[in-house]
């Protein structure tokens, strides 16, 4: 059986205009137009100046990629990003709650009214968590990690800094 190579990320439009296709064509005619426009309406100097601006984006929207990607379609992703709203999901405000003394005791006392089976199933899940039965290594508790304890008693692991 015969073996052939299939050719892979091709990225080529047909070319219908000479060298250009018809996209790139309709972006260097519409600069070209828009400079021929301005020739005609206004003054030698403001038409250069229109023309210069509206050439160089022509040609940049017609030839230039940038990480692979169209200069149209990065322009355009530019501008929705600039008009949307943003929403910054990484910067979550931490309420801070305190817990009095009396709340406090009345935690301890839920704690120890749990029933058996609730201590059977926390129990499990934190051993099928790799809570419990884990080397120390993978805890982390030689990297510089320590145990704190909160007021209500929960225990996590904290990585101390020292300034």
């Amino acid at each position: 059986m015969a073996n052939f190579q299939v050719p892979q990320f091709i990225d080529q439009k047909p070319k219908i205009v000479g060298f250009l296709t018809l996209q790139q064509f309709f972006y260097v005619g519409g600069a070209a137009l828009l400079g021929y426009i301005s020739f005609q309406i206004f003054n030698l100097f403001f038409a250069l100046i229109i023309t210069i601006i509206v050439g160089i984006l022509g040609v940049a929207f017609a030839f230039v990629k940038i990480n692979g990607q169209d200069f149209p379609k990065i322009v355009a992703s530019a501008l929705a990003y600039f008009w949307q709203p943003r929403v910054y999901t990484w910067q979550r405000i931490n309420p801070t709650t305190t817990i009095e003394l009396n709340k406090l005791n009345d935690i301890e006392n839920l704690r120890h009214k749990m029933s058996l089976e609730e201590r059977l199933k926390s129990v499990a899940l934190s051993i099928t968590t790799g809570k419990f039965f884990t080397p120390k290594a993978a805890k982390g508790e030689e990297q510089g990690y320590e145990t704190v304890v909160y007021l209500t008693g929960e225990r996590k692991q904290a990585k101390r800094i020292d300034y």
